[in-house]
Parts: C-alpha cells; sequence; structure tokens
C-alpha cells in the first residue's frame, strides 16, 4: 500500500508540474494564448448548440413514412403464390390466394384486391371487394407500369398522397395465357430524423463563438489599448507616464521596454540639461574666475604706466601683486586645461606599479618645510608592509599634493595633520585629515563639484581655483578607485579607496 502511495503522490507531482508548466507557457506566448481562445470559443459554440436542440422542439425534426417496405412485401407475397402455381401448372393456387384475401376481409383486416385475367381482358377470378367483371387490359397495364414512389412521404401529406399500390404478373397456367393484378394500400414505416444543418443551428454556434471570444479577448485588447495610449502620451512628451504591467507575454515584454524607454528618454534628456547646465555654470564661473585677477593685474599695470606711485618701494608693491594675480590667472588656466583633458574619454593612462608607502614618504618629506612656515605638522598612521598598487604617478602625486596643500592652509586648532595609509580587502586606504571648521552634508557632497567654495566668511585663506578637489576625483575615479571626505569630531578627512596590488 505504501508503494502504491507514494507512486500515486509521484504520477500526481508530475501531473501537477506539467499542468503549471502548460499554463506558464500559455501566459508567456500571445499566439498560444489566441488559439487555445479560438478553440475553447469553438467548442463552447458547438456544445451550447448541441445542447440547445431539444429546446428547439420539432423546428429541426422532420418526419417521414416510407412505404417501400410494404410494396416489397405485397410483391413477395404474390410472386411466392405465382411460383407454386406456375410450378404445379394448377389454377388452385391462385384461388388458394383470392380465399385468404376474403377470409381476411371479412375478419376487417387489411386485405388484397386479386384480379385474375384473360388475355382479353375478361375477370376468370376476383376478391369479394373487386366489382369489375372486364378491364381494359392495356390501359391497367400501363397504370402498373407508371406507378412508382420515387422517394419516400413526408408526413404531413399521408392523407393526400397515400394511395393504391397495383403489381401484375403474366402467368401460364394449363396452356392459358393469364394476367394476376394484385392492388392494396401498403403498410408505411415512420422515420423521425433531426436536421443539424438548420440556419437557426449555425446562427446559435456563430452567436456563441463571437460573443465567448469577445469576452476572453477583451482583457487582452484593454492592454493593447492601454499600451497605445501610453506610447501616444510619451510621444507628446509626457515621458514621466509609465504603462501598467499585466502578464508576462509579449505584450507585458513589449510595455515594460517601451517603459524603459521612456525611463531612458528622460534620463538621456535630463543628462543633457544637467551637461548644458554645467557647460553654463563652467563658462560664467571661468569668465567670473578669470575677470577677477585680470581686474588686478590691469589695474595695478595701469597704475605703473601711468606713474601713479610715490615711492621705489610702492612700485616694487604693485609689480609684485600684479606678478602674483598673474600666477593665479596662470594656475587657474592650468587647472582649467587639466580638469578639462582628465574628463575626456580618450585620455591614457601611464600607470606603473609604485609602493604607496615610499611615495607618500616623500611628498610629506617635501612638504614639511611649508607646513612649518604655517606652525602645521604631520603624524604618520602607515601600515608596516608595503603597500603596492598601479598608479599613474604623475597624476596621483597631483592629488596627494592638493589634499596635503589644502590640509596645510585649511587646518585650524592645533594644526596636526593625520596620514594614514591601510590595505583592506583587496584594497589601499589612504585618509588625509586635519582639524577644520563644521561642514554640513550638503557642503560635503558639493567639495568635489567644479568651482565649489565654502563660504568666505568662514575661511582665512587665500581664494583658490575651485578645480582641485574636481581634479582629485577624476584622476582617483580614472584609477577605478573612490574618493569622499566625512566630518567627524571637529574633523575633515578625505579618504581614497584604490585597487591594491600585491608586491613581487
Amino acid at each position: 500500500m505504501k508503494k502504491i502511495s507514494k507512486l500515486a503522490f509521484y504520477l500526481f507531482s508530475k501531473i501537477k508540474m506539467l499542468i503549471i508548466k502548460a499554463i506558464t507557457k500559455v501566459r508567456q506566448s500571445l499566439r498560444i494564448q489566441l488559439l487555445t481562445t479560438f478553440i475553447f470559443c469553438a467548442f463552447l459554440g458547438l456544445i451550447v448548440t448541441r445542447a440547445s436542440l431539444p429546446l428547439l422542439g420539432n423546428m429541426n425534426e422532420r418526419t417521414t413514412i416510407d412505404y417501400s417496405p410494404g410494396m416489397q412485401q405485397i410483391r413477395y407475397q404474390v410472386q411466392h403464390v405465382v411460383d407454386r402455381a406456375i410450378n404445379d401448372n394448377s389454377i388452385e393456387a391462385l384461388r388458394q390466394l383470392i380465399e385468404d384475401e376474403n377470409v381476411m376481409l371479412e375478419m376487417k383486416q387489411s386485405a388484397l384486391k386479386v384480379l385474375v385475367t384473360d388475355e382479353s381482358g375478361k375477370v376468370l377470378y376476383k376478391t369479394k371487394q373487386a366489382e369489375e367483371e372486364q378491364i381494359n387490359l392495356h390501359n391497367k397495364i400501363g397504370r402498373v407500369m407508371e406507378f412508382t414512389i420515387v422517394q419516400p412521404l413526408n408526413a404531413q401529406t399521408i392523407e393526400q398522397s397515400r394511395q393504391e399500390y397495383i403489381t401484375f404478373y403474366p402467368i401460364t397456367i394449363e396452356d392459358k395465357n393469364l394476367y394476376l393484378f394484385v392492388s392494396g394500400i401498403p403498410q408505411g414505416v415512420l422515420y423521425t430524423s433531426t436536421t443539424e444543418g438548420d440556419p437557426i443551428s449555425y446562427f446559435i454556434t456563430i452567436a456563441v463563438f463571437t460573443l465567448s471570444f469577445f469576452y476572453l479577448t477583451k482583457r487582452k485588447m484593454k492592454q493593447i489599448e492601454a499600451l497605445a495610449k501610453g506610447v501616444m502620451e510619451i510621444a507628446k512628451g509626457n515621458l514621466g507616464y509609465r504603462v501598467k504591467k499585466k502578464g508576462i507575454d509579449e505584450i507585458a515584454l513589449l510595455t515594460e521596454n517601451v517603459n524603459h524607454m521612456a525611463e531612458a528618454i528622460m534620463t538621456n534628456i535630463e543628462m543633457e540639461r544637467k551637461i548644458e547646465q554645467q557647460k553654463n555654470e563652467l563658462i560664467t564661473n571661468v569668465s567670473h574666475d578669470l575677470r577677477t585677477p585680470l581686474t588686478s593685474i590691469m589695474g595695478y599695470l595701469r597704475l605703473l604706466r601711468e606713474g601713479r606711485y610715490e615711492t621705489k618701494e610702492q612700485y616694487d608693491e604693485y609689480l609684485k601683486i600684479a606678478f602674483s594675480k598673474s600666477e593665479q590667472l596662470k594656475n587657474l588656466i592650468d587647472d582649467l586645461f587639466e580638469y578639462t583633458k582628465l574628463t575626456n574619454e580618450n585620455i591614457v593612462m601611464g600607470k606603473q606599479e609604485v609602493c604607496i608607502n615610499e611615495l607618500l614618504d616623500q611628498l610629506i618629506e617635501e612638504l614639511i618645510p611649508q607646513a612649518e612656515e604655517n606652525n602645521r605638522s604631520f603624524a604618520k598612521h602607515f601600515s608596516e608592509e608595503r603597500i603596492f598598487t598601479s598608479i599613474d604617478t604623475e597624476k596621483m602625486v597631483r592629488v596627494f599634493d592638493n589634499l596635503l596643500m589644502n590640509a596645510i592652509k585649511y587646518c585650524s586648532g592645533s594644526g596636526q595633520i593625520l596620514v594614514s595609509l591601510a590595505q583592506k580587502e583587496g584594497h589601499v586606504i589612504i585618509a588625509i585629515a586635519n582639524e577644520s571648521d563644521e561642514f554640513t552634508s550638503e557642503e560635503l557632497v558639493n567639495l568635489f563639484e567644479r568651482f565649489y567654495k565654502k563660504d568666505q566668511s568662514r575661511t582665512n585663506v587665500a581664494e583658490g581655483s575651485g578645480l582641485g578637489l574636481a581634479i582629485a576625483k577624476s584622476i582617483v575615479e580614472l584609477h577605478d578607485g573612490n574618493i569622499h571626505a566625512k566630518y567627524s569630531d571637529k574633523m575633515l578627512h578625505f579618504i581614497i579607496t584604490l585597487p591594491a596590488k600585491a608586491a613581487e
């Protein structure tokens, strides 16, 4: 019993899996859905038509009566008597037939009318219901030959069409040529048939098929209409419009693709708007930042040209300021050129394997004099192991140099600059931190935007180009790395993450 139960459970599971698979296949294919719906609706139309036949009553029924079996019986009965009479060469068989029919007549049952004539048409023997004494033999035989029933008679015209059946047999008995005429009303057989090809049946089948097909495909048509409406809305420029996805078939896939298309178009447009806005901001910021030092240079040069100075010291001071502003202008142009070059997709990186420990040590040593001039000091927290990575040395040196110089310029409090280096989970992590005024979350995010400068009312440092951190971010990302800033415990941290490479 347990084996039978396990087998039954296994078969049930297999059948259930096949059914689920078939349903999923149907749901995924619009063609199979339409084909299945068509077959189901056609089958439903036939079933409803078949079920409605009894309700139609006699509308599709036809009753007919077939007299051919009765006529055949009369012929067989008479043929038997004729054969016996011919074989016996005696008229006695014919007389017996007449007597039998007379008995049937007396019993008030259907009886045949029998006439036996000679060649002249004189009636020699006859049954009681026959009144003829002399007949026109030629006319009588002609009537027999013309009498046929080509088709069974309809039940509604039985009374009008029912008529006497006549047959005759020429026989020779005792050297006499006789003619046997037999007539009677044959028994009919009733047949009832149903005409399935009636127009009403066809109409019911077509009506049921049409209504059921229309109802079952109504939901799919609504999906197609919704999709068409969505495409029209998107074509009008309403890129935020989304078509509701239903099902998993080709229509659902098309709906999903239309939504993705609208999303992609909207994203591209937003990106183009952002690029256009950034371009306008770039032009505005560059124009402003170039004009500021240029205006100062022109102002001091004008003073020198017009001799509007009193002493040699004042002359040297004006010249010094003009030269400083020229350097600032050159640095701004260099930074702008560098940033533009880094954002070019075709830039080529000259990477080589470098020990980051040694690189940072060298940079910090070079910047110690500048740090001491600004009352700053460095504190290193490096991993004992040598950490290697593949970088473009010149470009990464610019990143580290920019961050270290910013720390020197913007450091507050004790003036200590923390530089840490570690390797974790296949990445090199470099962190540069210094004490700083508070930064908001928005300011931390905007630090790496082009030309972004913290509110000057909260700092006492000279104004930079505003491109240094944007350049640093571009260089780090070109190395498949990441850079971000965070503020905690009055410390501003810049954290760089680069892919590590094991030392050989």
